[in-house]
């Protein structure tokens, strides 16, 4: 049998697939997009096959970012430039607020820029501005970006946003940034490349061709003045001390893009010769060879171009932020000389030219041959960072959001701020009055604890009757039993609110009322500086109900001559000297004597004779109808002598019999008793007999049991009542009232205020 042959043609040699290289600059300044233009240059003038895309690289992180950094960066430059020496110190030594800043530009930024990634399908991807290299380093990390990562570094020092651990490969200038960077962003991370600048650069050129090629006279010195690409710093004043050197032949001034610099300089210097305004040009090999000293302001790229041809640097007229330590950290390598002021500027220009600079003559000279090839690095860049997983970052997001949901909330169950909102939410009211339709206001003290006793003793003497606070404590027996033997009573209080102080309110409360033995629903006094969230929140799950009080005074402070009205509360603070002592018993005086309710106004109830002249509060007759004429049917007094002694009112002693004279109420309504002095008892005991008084009742409905609380009935009840009966007395009862009714224990629990 004959062999047999294979007829399968051979198959074609494979072509290497060009390898694409997608490089993102930004136009903030010139020395970011001359390094991107560099470098796309020097790679497709490489043997390797590679496609190379430049785009910008802030206008691909979206449309919010771009305006933000680029003309903000820019206003502030212009206009404002102490503002960016105050933002560039915060990022550089405030953690939080680089680390905020981060977070701001991934988050706005790095979908955006995914995307646009993602449409190129590139090999690797180049950076050559920071805050494009912080966004592309955090898709590196976590996996959005899958190729290698290249950022290029053209400035010396100030690398906290240059460098970043999601970075495969960091590109440096300078010898002296390598430690900088591999500290930021790990070993192994960075290579010392040559400089990114045009290889016109690198080729000699006469400078008596350059000077003809630029229109300039061949005789005597060029000095070059530039502000960079967007012409910023003291370039007007450099070029006028300039033209006070006669040896100077020409000065070129390089106005970059900033159009409004260029005409005010064409402007000033319009009768000089020797001065040449040029805004952005692409001709600055032949600048650079033209010239003898490069005035320059902002470091970055130009200096390094200017290095490479040859051309001394002196830095002048500084800018802020990241230019002024980047040129001073270059000065003290000797890489450029640093004028602080127009003197130093002449002085270091004239010496440039002589050869001497004074003492120091910078490098001239890129770094030394050691330097790599930015083509090989680029191209061959290692995939040294490994992603995050997708559960870590999960992870990670969610222990944020619960820390972030703790500290805030942590923060508002804290502050006192929003606790008005939290009270409308929860329908808390703050006990300001109670509704009385006697001439009466509640006294509540609020004294450190150990002096409780001796407030109550000395009010005693003087037949004062108060509710005092229990100093956010729970008292002891003792203290209970003398307070109480003495007429008065304790008060539940909260501490001041503070960080995590609120937790402990309900049991906190809790424990005072059980000392105090109160059942039920209860008021408690609130904090001088008022209630944070939390302790709203907690006491109102404990059936607490804050006093606030309608004036809340200081004892040792004058009584500010304040219209009270019937049943308002009157808080006053002692903080346990001397002097607000002797403040209390003047405030219990002020408001015995002179503050009482007017005689015109028509009050119905019983008037407190002396002992009770704490209680009393004025009633100007401009407010009259803040007080009820007559008292609705099974209204209690405010001093019924079967109250519940929790109730934060003053208790008042029955008025004397002897002065005193019964007036009817309205239909259906029991009378009551007013208490008047002599002189108006016998002008009234003169009257017709037709308003003959009639008998007033012993007790109130509320101390017999007839009429529930009216947080007890349902809305549809009260609702029904205020309809049809206009007579029947207000829903509120007095705080602390206590009811008897079906057989039940007697529970103080208050109305809602």
């Amino acid at each position: 049998m004959g062999s047999r042959t294979d007829k399968r043609s051979p198959s074609p040699p494979r072509t290497r697939r060009r390898e694409r290289v997608l490089v993102l600059s930004a136009d903030v300044g010139e020395g970011h997009a001359a390094a991107a233009r560099a470098l796309a240059e020097q790679i497709s003038g490489s043997p390797h096959p590679a496609e190379v895309t430049v785009i910008d690289g802030l206008a691909a992180m979206g449309p919010f970012v771009r305006p933000v950094v680029e003309d903000g960066y820019r206003v502030q430059l212009r206009f404002i430039p102490w503002t960016y020496t105050v933002v560039y110190w915060l990022l550089e030594h405030v953690a939080p607020v680089r680390a905020l800043a981060r977070w701001s530009l991934c988050r706005f930024g790095s979908r955006p820029l995914a995307r646009t990634i993602a449409e190129h399908e590139p090999d690797v991807v180049v950076s050559t501005y920071p805050a494009v290299t912080v966004v592309l380093a955090r898709l590196r990390r976590t996996g959005a970006v899958k190729c290698p990562t290249v950022a290029t570094i053209t400035d010396l020092t100030g690398l906290f946003f240059w460098a970043q651990p999601g970075i495969d490969m960091h590109l440096v200038m300078y010898d002296e940034s390598v430690p900088s960077v591999e500290r930021i962003a790990g070993a192994g991370s960075v290579q010392l490349v040559s400089p990114l600048i045009s290889a016109e650069f690198l080729q000699p050129r006469p400078p008596a061709e350059a000077r003809r090629a630029l229109g300039l006279p061949e005789d005597g010195r060029v000095v070059v003045v530039s502000g960079g690409g967007w012409g910023v710093g003291d370039v007007a004043g450099a070029v006028r001390e300039f033209t006070r050197v006669p040896e100077v032949g020409a000065i070129v001034c390089l106005a970059g893009r900033n159009d409004h610099l260029a005409d005010r300089l064409r402007l000033d210097f319009d009768g000089d010769e020797r001065v040449h305004v040029y805004g952005f040009t692409d001709r600055m090999p032949d600048v650079l060879a033209a010239a003898d000293v490069l005035v320059h302001s902002t470091g970055g790229v130009t200096c390094l171009e200017a290095m490479a041809a040859g051309t001394p640097v002196v830095s002048y007229g500084l800018p802020v932020g990241h230019a002024r330590i980047n040129t001073r950290a270059m000065a003290a390598l000797d890489l450029l000389l640093l004028a602080n002021d127009k003197e130093e500027l002449r002085e270091l220009v004239c010496a440039s030219f002589d050869g001497n600079g004074n003492g120091k003559s910078p490098k001239a000279t890129a770094p030394g041959p050691v330097a790599a090839s930015p083509v090989e690095a680029v191209l061959g860049a290692p995939r040294r960072v490994r992603p995050i997983p997708r559960w870590q970052l999960r992870a990670v997001a969610a222990a944020t959001w619960l820390a972030l949901l703790v500290v805030v909330g942590s923060w508002v169950m804290s502050t006192d701020e929003v606790t008005s909102v939290a009270a409308r939410v929860l329908d808390v009211h703050e006990l300001a009055r109670v509704s009385t339709h006697e001439p009466v206001v509640g006294l509540v003290v609020d004294a450190p604890q150990p002096q409780l006793a001796a407030v109550a003793a000395g009010l005693a003497r003087s037949g004062v009757h108060v509710t005092l606070g229990d100093g956010a404590k729970v008292p002891s027996r003792g203290r209970i039993s003398s307070v109480r033997a003495l007429g008065d009573e304790l008060l539940p209080e909260v501490p001041a609110s503070g960080p995590l102080r609120w937790e402990r309110t309900r049991a906190m409360l809790g424990s005072q009322a059980r000392a105090l033995g109160i059942r039920g629903r209860y008021f408690y006094l609130r904090p001088r500086g008022g209630l944070s969230v939390g302790q709203l929140v907690l006491a109102r799950t404990a059936g607490a109900t804050p006093v606030r009080g309608a004036l809340r005074v200081s004892a040792t402070a004058r009584l500010r001559r304040r219209q009270l009205r019937a049943g308002d509360v009157v808080v006053v603070e002692l903080d346990g000297s001397a002097a607000s002592l002797a403040g209390l018993e003047r405030i219990a005086s002020t408001l015995e004597s002179g503050c009482g309710p007017s005689r015109s106004a028509r009050w119905s109830g019983p008037r407190p004779s002396a002992p009770a002249a704490a209680a009393n509060g004025p009633a100007s007759p401009r407010r009259r109808s803040a007080a009820p004429a007559r008292a609705p049917a099974g209204s209690p007094p405010a001093a019924c002598p079967r109250s519940s002694p929790r109730a934060p009112a003053a208790r008042a002693p029955p008025a004397p019999t002897s002065e005193s004279r019964t007036r009817p109420g309205p239909p259906g309504s029991p009378g009551v008793t007013a208490a008047r002095s002599s002189r108006t008892a016998a002008r009234r005991s003169r009257r017709p007999a037709s308003r003959a008084p009639t008998a007033a009742p012993a007790t109130c409905d509320w101390c017999t049991g007839r009429r529930r609380p009216a947080w007890s009935r349902s809305r549809s009840t009260r609702t029904r009542a205020r309809r049809t009966a206009s007579s029947a007395r207000p829903a509120d009862g007095p705080p602390g009232a206590a009811r008897r009714g079906s057989g039940s224990r007697a529970r103080g629990r208050p109305a809602r205020p």
